[in-house]
């Protein structure tokens, strides 16, 4: 019996064993809430009943993490088998030859075909007549509005033309009213609505095959004349209202309409609350003279080339693209279907404003699939700007920005004569120099003979200190001699994937960076930042420094504890609370300016004040660092220096002024060089508060490095801005120092 019982059990077991071994594994990664969902959804359990071999492993990746962690696994020859992958990432992942075609498994599907899909996304899904994807969901803009006021004002519906907009905006708008509020919320420094305006006038960024800009057309100029004009009239704000809370001003009628997407429909409802239900709409965008066309992005599901389980990953990209499947993903999460035929589903007809975005999906266009696209839509995002806020000459901006724009796309060809001559060259200089060195080296030991004769007393500490060496030497040296030989290369996103060609290209990096006017910008910024910021913070460092310093000062330990404290906070959180004090309408700023009948001011929107508002900000953070370091000087001061002073009849101003300065001098050296170094290396304050605006004017070098290194994927580029800044720190750190031994 018992003998009975162990073989059943060892059966089950064996059993068990073969199913779970004989399984497929899956690794699906999907982002954010897609991630948390579609892993405890029914939707995969039923794929895995229908599929028993293939088990589906989820792995949920935060969206702010996502692009480096796939760029990792990329690298790494590491991916998952299937991805969820933004429709503006796919792109630069196609010309780094991640993805698979997946046209060979088209030709026998019946569920994935091209004509079952809204065009326009599909079309994101297409690189080099290469089939890199497949649509999963989508999701585009239409037009929100208070029914109440624009029934007040004589509109019985939303605008339907571009010239039904204007006339609803211009009676809605009322800048002599009391309390000031715009017909629409318009972006003055991004580019993603301003691209649907010209797309409705018929106008396109590039040409049909991408390969020339076509922003100097006249449908393109209409366009953003048309867009400026709304922002120029004071019908959309221009800085004042960059903070405001959206959905309080769509609720108290500040703004009467704005431009924005699907997940709008929950949040409108859950943060202006019941009693606003039935008071506003959402319609399909007003048309231009080439229809109400309108952004189209959403997510595709992509398989890698280097998966493992292909045949596996593309039956879960047929089943997540069936209809059915994509009604329930719908329930589930929100996301709009991509198929046409889901749409069709009786589950919609009790959704008039979900079938808005259907209706506007049928008139949509994504940008060009271009890894080149995210750089030019920042550059026409900042000339916008210049147009709508800097008043700028339209014609003369867009020449400017044809100009770059042709210049971007120049870096798909490289100059491979030059990089081959570049490269000869840096070989046998290397060689020369190592032949240089190896003689220097010889001499050393035959002119120093008998010095080393004692050599391997030394050896016993090198090989203590051998680790600590061998570590420097790995993560520290060769890094920074290969970033310098990266600033020398043309390495980008289309040679990103190790054994890609990169192309030795000498200076030509740091020629460009000669006429690059967003550096040259950047560098003027830090320059800013440092001549203002780092006096101001050592002198109020000093001024505490000698405060606490003082026998009368009660309850020290709690102010320098105090004082400390932003040091040890993040600037993370730092940042996110100053951006709450500089805030137009609830800011501590502009509360306290009202105390006085003084007008609130935009701190960071503004192109005078936003520098000085980083600043003040920075100072603040970092001067309980320097303190404490001017205290420990000033506590190694001898106090007798200070009674013979006093016994000498010496006044405080002069005691300061002979004994207290010139007793710091080391200390001050000391904490000037550090402090310059850290001001050089501006980069959190604006990337977190400002994000470099308001039209440049708060961009520094270091973030400039980021966007073109880990933004734009320019890494050679962005290794040549850094050598440059090197180059920088370095100068002024031997300034310093020559100055010091020269005032000794």
């Amino acid at each position: 019996m018992l003998l009975r019982k162990f073989l059943v059990a060892v059966l089950a077991l064996v059993a068990l064993s073969s199913t779970v071994f004989c399984q497929e594994q899956v690794i699906f990664w999907a982002m954010g809430e897609e991630g948390m969902r579609i892993g405890k959804s029914e939707i995969l359990k039923r794929f895995e009943k229908e599929n028993p071999n293939i088990k589906v492993i989820v792995q949920t990746i935060p969206w702010d993490a996502a692009r480096e962690k796939l760029l990792t696994s990329v690298i790494g020859a590491i991916p998952p088998d299937v991805c969820q992958l933004g429709t503006t990432w796919m792109s630069e992942f196609s010309a780094m030859d991640a993805l698979q075609d997946i046209s060979g498994y088209m030709k026998d599907s019946k569920v994935v075909k091209q004509d079952a899909y809204f065009q326009s996304s599909w079309t994101s899904c297409v690189y080099k007549n290469k089939v890199v994807g497949v649509p999963w969901y989508v999701d585009t803009r239409v037009l929100f509005y208070r029914k109440d006021l624009l029934r007040a004002v004589g509109f019985s519906s939303a605008p339907k033309t571009w010239d039904e907009l204007y006339k609803v905006s211009k009676a809605l708008s009322k800048p002599k009213a009391k309390i000031r509020s715009y017909a629409i919320s318009l972006p003055t420094s991004n580019f993603e609505i301003a691209a649907m305006f010209a797309w409705q006038n018929g106008a396109n960024v590039l040409n049909a095959d991408n390969t020339a800009p076509m922003v100097e057309s006249n449908e393109f100029k209409d366009a953003m004349d048309f867009y400026a004009r709304f922002i120029d009239e004071g019908l959309a704000p221009k800085e004042d209202a960059a903070d405001v809370n959206i959905f309080n001003a769509f609720k108290t009628g500040f703004y009467s309409m704005f431009i924005s997407g699907p997940w709008m429909l929950n949040l409108v409802d859950r943060y202006c609350g019941d009693e606003f239900k039935g008071k506003w709409d959402v319609s399909v965008l007003p048309a231009g003279k080439a229809g109400p066309i309108s952004f189209v992005g959403g997510a595709n599901l992509v398989m890698f080339r280097d998966s493992k389980h292909k045949a596996a990953a593309w039956k879960l990209l047929e089943f997540l693209s069936k209809p059915d499947v994509q009604v329930e993903w719908y329930k589930i999460n929100n996301n709009l279907p991509s198929l046409k035929a889901a749409w069709n589903d009786s589950y919609f007809a009790t959704k008039p404003m979900v079938q808005v975005f259907g209706e506007q999906l049928k008139y949509t266009q994504s940008p060009p699939n271009i890894p080149e696209w995210e750089q030019i839509n920042s550059r026409l995002g900042r000339h916008i700007e210049e147009i709508v806020i800097g008043m700028k000459d339209i014609d003369s901006e867009m020449a400017i920005v044809s100009s770059e724009i042709k210049k971007m796309l120049s870096t798909r060809t490289v100059s491979s004569t030059l990089g081959k001559k570049w490269l000869k060259g840096a070989l046998a200089g290397g060689f020369v120099l190592l032949f240089l060195l190896t003689l220097y080296f010889i001499h050393s030991i035959k002119k120093g003979k008998g010095k080393y004769n004692n050599f391997k007393q030394y050896i016993t500490p090198y090989i203590f200190i051998a680790p600590v060496i061998i570590v420097l030497i790995v993560f520290l040296i060769i890094p920074v001699i290969l970033s310098f030989l990266m600033s020398l290369t043309d390495w980008n996103v289309y040679t990103f994937i190790p054994g890609s060609k990169i192309n030795f290209i000498g200076l030509q990096n740091y020629i460009d960076l000669l006429s690059d006017k967003t550096f040259i910008k950047s560098l003027f910024n830090t320059i800013y930042f440092l001549v203002v910021g780092a006096p101001i913070s050592v002198l109020v460092s000093l001024f505490f420094a000698l405060l606490l310093n003082e026998g009368f000062v009660r309850m020290r330990d709690f102010f320098r504890l105090g004082y400390f404290l932003p040091v040890v906070t993040t600037i993370v959180a730092v940042a996110v609370i100053w951006r709450w004090i500089y805030n137009y309408d609830y800011g501590l700023m502009n509360y306290a300016l009202s105390l006085f009948n003084i007008p609130g001011k935009n701190w960071l929107e503004s192109m005078t004040l936003a520098m000085p508002s980083l600043i003040l900000m920075s100072v603040w953070k970092n001067f309980g660092y320097n303190m404490v370091i001017f205290l420990a000087g000033l506590q190694a001061i001898p106090v007798q220096l200070y009674e013979a002073a006093r016994i000498d009849g010496a006044g405080r101003w002069q005691i300061f002024k002979h004994i207290t300065l010139p007793s710091l001098a080391p200390t001050t050296f000391f904490i000037t060089i550090l402090t310059l170094i850290g001001y050089f290396q501006f980069f959190a304050e604006p990337y977190i508060m400002t994000k470099g605006g308001p039209r440049d004017a708060t961009i520094s070098v270091v973030q400039y490095m980021y966007s073109q290194g880990f933004k734009f994927l320019q890494m050679g580029y962005a290794s040549a801005i850094a050598y440059v800044l090197f180059g920088l720190i370095f100068a002024v750190t031997i300034f310093q120092m020559w100055m010091r031994k020269h005032s000794e």
